[in-house]
């Protein structure tokens, strides 16, 4: 076992590493009574090429979270909803661009639970009649996110922003997607992916990490693993352009909005580590367009918006800078946003008080038990390791960087998606 302290949180993150290969972090908080559990897998919707060897494979969209569902069927008549409801768990999964987790959350027989959690997810049972009858479940799944409008708003942004990237594809994949999926499918990607090798547990709460470590063991015990084959996801490359700089859409919604995009190369700030370029440009967002910003609340006050909000993503070798207006008044809006993006302010008091309140937010985050564990998943699956030192880096980051990224921002490639409302004169 090893203890990873946190400086400057007064915290430790416990890491396991079981024979088999699959890591497990425990974090203890003795405050709460509940405990959070993820199982998780570093397979997602975008990873339908890879290669083993030198064999390329292809499976259809929509895989990773077809998997998912099956997953808990335990036997034909049996579930793992079946198994939690009886013990005293809330059990769910869920599937990202970039991975897949099983999770649950219990305030009873934490042992028993785990057992069951590591059980089910490493028991491979897929038969033909399943999968035909979770494709009509699915499907009307996908249609309720084609129906959704802040879904559809999203993927139709993303469509507009990358031209050959994956993570404009829904997640459940569209109706096709998911009907061409098979049985040779699903279980060429679980032996393959579901390896212990390319899996790691989390598990957050009032828990002893050393028993906890134990259980892992009693349940890993009896199971066998072939040889991790090691599959290469097969990269893909984009263009620095947008696939479309404008784009209009009428949905069913009450208030109109504009999302406004920036496109910028992760090249341009390659003298940054990913950890602190993602924390830098939350600063910016924030002290530009966040709650207390002069800009968000000059448009409240001339009422050209309703609601003002942001997002940094990293996609691979892009950098996404979001910014979401409630508007009427688009054009105006989107002028004024372009505008405050050119001229970015980082004034040295706005960003004394900014990392301030964020230092206190940071400490507060250790009184969730599940914020904790979603940052350990993030930083496994985009770092392949738990960042330690998160604090000390945000302490760090002076002025000086903030100025030097935003002088790099550039609004040359852009994607503006203005959402109207639905009126019977458009289709």
């Amino acid at each position: 076992m090893i203890e990873i302290e946190l400086p400057g949180l007064a915290e430790t993150v416990y890491l396991y590493t079981h024979e088999s290969g699959l890591r497990c972090y425990f974090w203890r908080n003795e405050k709460v009574n509940g405990t959070h559990m993820t199982l998780s897998v570093k397979y997602g919707s975008i990873h339908t090429d890879f290669k083993i060897g030198n064999k390329k494979y292809h499976v259809p969209h929509g895989v990773a979270h077809f998997l998912e569902h099956i997953k808990f069927n335990e036997t034909e008549d049996f579930t793992a909803h079946d198994y939690f409801r009886k013990s005293g768990a809330d059990v769910n999964a869920f599937t990202t661009f970039d991975f897949t987790s099983y999770l649950l959350f219990t305030t009873v027989n934490q042992k028993e639970n785990l057992k069951h959690l590591i059980d089910f997810v490493y028991n491979p049972f897929f038969t033909k009649k399943i999968i035909q009858k979770e494709k009509s479940i699915i499907v009307e799944e996908a249609n309720m996110v084609n129906d959704d409008v802040a879904a559809t708003s999203y993927y139709q942004h993303l469509k507009n922003i990358f031209n050959d990237y994956k993570y404009k594809e829904i997640i459940t994949g569209e109706p096709d997607d998911i009907k061409a999926i098979s049985l040779e499918d699903v279980l060429l990607v679980y032996r393959s992916f579901y390896h212990p090798q390319n899996m790691f547990l989390c598990v957050t709460g009032n828990v002893n990490p050393y028993e906890m470590a134990k259980v892992v063991d009693e349940a890993l015990e009896n199971k066998e693993f072939e040889e991790f084959v090691q599959p290469t996801i097969i990269p893909v490359k984009e263009a620095k352009d947008v696939v479309k700089e404008y784009d209009q859409v009428f949905v069913n919604i009450m208030n109109a909005r504009v999302r406004y995009a920036v496109k910028l190369p992760k090249s341009k700030f390659k003298d940054i580590d990913d950890v602190t370029l993602r924390m830098i440009f939350a600063l910016i967002l924030n002290m530009n367009f966040g709650s207390t910003s002069d800009f968000k609340e000059e448009l409240l006050a001339k009422d050209l918006i309703t609601n003002l909000y942001t997002n940094v993503d990293f996609f691979d070798e892009y950098i996404v800078l979001l910014i979401v207006a409630e508007t009427e008044y688009s054009d105006e809006v989107t002028k004024r946003i372009e505008e405050q993006l050119n001229h970015l302010d980082v004034d040295e008091a706005n960003f004394n008080r900014k990392m301030k309140a964020n230092i206190a937010a940071m400490i507060l985050e250790y009184d969730d038990i599940e914020t904790v564990n979603s940052r350990i998943q993030e930083n496994i699956v985009h770092y392949d390791e738990f960042i330690s030192d998160y604090f000390d880096r945000f302490k760090s980051i002076t002025h000086a960087m903030l100025q030097d990224v935003s002088s790099r921002v550039s609004t040359q490639n852009k994607a503006i998606l203005d959402i109207k409302p639905k009126k019977n004169n458009h289709n």
